[in-house]
């Protein structure tokens, strides 16, 4: 097949969460059918990473986003009254680069990762179209407007309200849509029952994730995850105020490392706290999951599946986290979790897997287990290409004129 399929990062390197599923996608597909990428750069590290990418598929176009051109797209959302997000990830270049690509030589299928993407291939009717929403941005949005004030209040609902809407719109007019996790499958068919979708969890990469022999500090905890991403910063903000202290109340000597890229201000803040690391970005994150004793992913604002929470537990680490952090997890999983959602629930979880190593050993082991038997990317992305099979062979009409 001839897939064309369009991201909004490039999928180089897997470092984050979208990324790291992305990267996947397109390394299983391209070595079994054509693949030309289509995604959005925003400076010269991005062109970089396409051109590392270029190796692996068959074409990469890119397009550069501006700041100019994200104000004139969101100001254009605004008096039309639509959505933000897919006004901040307009690129007319990378329009006209899909265009020109498939007027050449048709496409068979288009694979969409991200709503805000959906627009680059609505105009394409009769071009089979799989919408990969992973997880709804729209319900994203709503959660981030329980939790803030006016006016930032007024602005998060706005977008819940008409990304939902845009959401729904996608759903109809695509062949198919894939989520990453059930609840979200759910959520789907709540808000639009006669849509096609069906769930494709993630997977993790279980021979770079795996157990090492590293000896491991007996009291240090460890989160993972781009710190300039609100969920994770509200994460560890509220861990580090709320739940570390009840945890030294038991285990005076417990140690908390923060590890990812781009600490926001109110994260490197929690540097001066004793006894808390923050890393920035690092060479290899497995490096501090190993020395690590428990992986917390206190999680508040959540959707679909956590790539930070795979990762830990292909390591074969004891993970405490909470409800929405977990849920995106297959309910045999489960077992292999510690679930605790106040501070005093998760502090007491994480305090008894510091106090109690044995246990803490086999939930570990358990972890492994369960990612092994379920979590494995290619029998993921074997499903997700025979759902691009399947509706590539749906028969369409005669290429309209956009075409």
């Amino acid at each position: 097949m001839r897939i064309a399929y369009l991201a909004q990062r490039v999928p180089y390197p897997p470092d984050r969460g979208d990324k790291i599923a992305t990267y996947h996608q397109v390394r299983y597909l391209s070595s079994r059918h054509e693949v030309d990428v289509f995604c959005l750069v925003q400076n010269d590290h991005d062109v970089a990473c396409a051109t590392s990418l270029s190796g692996l598929v068959a074409r990469v176009h890119t397009a550069r986003i501006s700041t100019i051109g994200a104000i004139a797209g969101c100001a254009s959302a605004v008096v039309t009254n639509a959505p933000l997000t897919p006004g901040l990830c307009r690129a007319d270049g990378l329009m006209k680069k899909f265009e020109i690509a498939h007027r050449q030589r048709p496409f068979d299928v288009a694979l969409v990762y991200s709503s805000s993407m959906a627009q680059y291939v609505e105009g394409y009717a009769t071009l089979p179209r799989v919408m990969e929403f992973a997880d709804l941005d729209s319900l994203k949005w709503a959660q981030y407007a329980q939790g803030s004030r006016w006016p930032l209040k007024w602005i998060y609902a706005r977008e819940s309200r008409l990304l939902l809407a845009y959401e729904r719109r996608i759903a109809r007019a695509f062949g198919h849509s894939v989520l990453c996790t059930q609840k979200e499958l759910d959520d789907l068919r709540r808000l639009l029952p006669d849509a096609s979708a069906s769930c494709i969890p993630n997977g993790v990469d279980l021979d770079f994730f795996h157990p090492m022999a590293n000896p491991h500090e007996a009291s240090n905890l460890v989160f993972t995850g781009v710190m300039d991403y609100r969920p994770n910063v509200d994460a560890m903000v509220w861990f580090a105020e709320e739940v570390l202290p009840c945890i030294r109340v038991a285990v005076p000597g417990a140690t908390l490392t923060i590890c990812g890229a781009r600490p926001t201000r109110p994260v490197r803040r929690l540097a001066g706290i004793p006894g808390i690391e923050v890393t920035g970005r690092v060479p290899d994150v497995r490096d501090y999951l190993a020395r690590a004793a428990v992986c917390v992913v206190p999680l508040r604002i959540a959707r679909g599946i956590q790539n930070k929470l795979l990762e830990a537990m292909a390591m074969g680490l004891p993970c405490v986290a909470t409800r929405q952090t977990a849920e995106g997890l297959l309910p045999d999983v489960l077992r292999a979790v510690r679930v605790a959602d106040d501070a005093e629930q998760f502090a007491a979880a994480t305090t008894g897997l510091l106090q109690d190593r044995a246990t803490a050993t086999a939930l570990g082991r358990l972890a492994r287990t369960m990612v092994e038997t379920h979590y494995r990317w290619d029998d993921q992305l074997s499903i997700l290409e025979q759902t691009l099979v399947d509706h590539a062979a749906v028969p369409h009409p005669a290429m309209s004129s956009l075409e």
